[in-house]
């Protein structure tokens, strides 16, 4: 099985293409359905997160056109120009794919180097596909050890120590602007996992009850009884913003949640006093054109990226650590996807060989019907027998093969041709 990935991240997309190719949770299995009639996969998964876009694919054979046949696909499925959408995109396959894959379960590609967050996203994107019916072997393998292998870098090594999340780096920035947040009023706007997640990030910050702004208000009750706030419906939202000095945004939306007219009036009940946006949703809740306001400033995403570097700084040595085990665990998955294929292959060749000694055997045995019936067996054993001898050396020659990394397909490929096998 060829594995392979077409995808776009925070390095080589900004915010404003990545919120226009974001996937929504609830729309994913026709997603994936879509994904696999367009490219000829027959295993996907779609991660989607607020800083990349992957398709993960298997097929049987490799696909020359993959990189194009997915732009393609992505534009026409989000309903944005493909000249957008192809500059972006980068590919992975077989090794690379693994690779690529292990190290961004770990957090060891996300913008903030160790993030925990995005092991419960990859966990999400792959039991949504498993659960739509979308995986296989290959998949069921490939995220399970995904998974094992994150949890193992970040219980044996030192990468996730500290803040390592948005939402903490976030509250670090709230106190380049601030200082101090003790007094400070928080508000955040969505309730899911990145609310929680900013929930205790700023909790050790301020000393002020936070406000929890929701569209289903029995989950921002849920976090505010949890964390001792204040829960308010979104149809409050105006009215929060004015008694806000922090807004951390995060609700699963198309549009914006906070518009320049709204933020204004918010700015001119409290006088004018500071006020800090952090948008942390892909897409963005925040309309650009906020930034302009005076006294207000807000951050996406993709500006907490000086932040991360210096995190990146400060963790190399703990990233050098982590870089052995990915490709380690990257090569056993990858012999261990092929014994499973190479089994396969033995058995077809195998297969293919009996019928043609059985076949054989069969129309010479018609020509000596007066043969008693164990004269024959014994004729058909003395065959069979001949067939697997022959088969014994180029079975270890393939088995052996399996384990030679990047050759072996070629030789495998090769067999498959020579024996004339499907």
């Amino acid at each position: 099985m060829k594995l392979s990935i077409v995808g776009l991240n925070h390095r080589v997309a900004p915010v404003e293409v990545r919120e226009r190719l974001a996937f929504d949770d609830a729309r994913l299995p026709e997603a994936l359905d879509a994904v696999r009639r367009a490219t000829g996969a027959v295993e996907a998964v779609i991660l989607s997160t607020c800083n990349r876009v992957e398709i993960y694919s298997a097929r049987p054979e490799q696909a020359e056109n993959e990189l194009s046949l997915a732009a393609r696909w992505l534009a026409a499925h989000h309903g944005v120009p493909e000249p957008l959408v192809t500059p972006a995109l980068y590919r992975h396959e077989g090794f690379d794919a693994v690779r690529h894959l292990y190290r961004v379960t770990a957090g060891l590609d996300a913008m903030i180097l160790g993030e925990t967050q995005i092991i419960a996203q990859v966990k999400r994107a792959y039991q949504a596909a498993h659960d739509a019916g979308h995986t296989g072997r290959a998949f069921n393998l490939l995220f399970q050890r995904a998974l094992s292998v994150a949890k193992r870098i970040h219980a044996t090594t030192a990468i996730g120590r500290g803040h390592v999340s948005v939402p903490g780096v976030a509250a670090r920035l709230a106190e380049k602007v601030f200082q101090d947040l003790t007094r400070r009023r928080v508000v955040i706007v969505g309730a899911g996992e990145t609310g929680e997640l900013t929930l205790e990030s700023f909790r050790d910050h301020s000393g002020v009850a936070p406000v929890i702004i929701n569209r289903t208000l029995e989950n921002a009750e849920r976090l505010a009884i949890r964390h001792g706030g204040r829960a308010v419906p979104l149809s409050g939202l105006d009215g929060a913003l004015a008694e806000a000095d922090i807004v951390i945004t995060c609700l699963a939306a198309h549009d914006f949640q906070l518009s320049p007219d709204s933020v204004r009036a918010a700015m001119k009940a409290r006088r004018n006093e500071p006020m800090v946006i952090l948008d942390l949703a892909v897409p963005r809740n925040v309309h650009p054109e906020v930034d302009r306001l005076e006294n207000v400033y807000l951050f996406n995403v993709d500006d907490l990226e000086s932040i991360a570097a210096r995190n990146l700084l400060e963790r190399e040595r703990d990233l050098e650590q982590c870089l052995p085990i990915v490709d380690a665990e990257a090569q056993q998955t990858l012999l261990d996807l092929g014994e499973g294929e190479v089994g396969g292959l033995v058995g077809r060749l195998r297969a293919a060989m009996h019928a043609v000694a059985d076949e054989e055997v069969k129309q010479t045995l018609e020509r000596f019907s007066d043969l008693p019936p164990e004269k024959r067996a014994e004729i058909e054993q003395m065959v069979r027998r001949v067939v697997n001898k022959m088969l014994h050396g180029p079975t270890l020659a393939i088995k052996e093969a399996s384990r030679e990394g990047a050759e072996a397909a070629a030789f495998l490929e090769a067999v498959m041709r020579l024996f004339n096998i499907k």
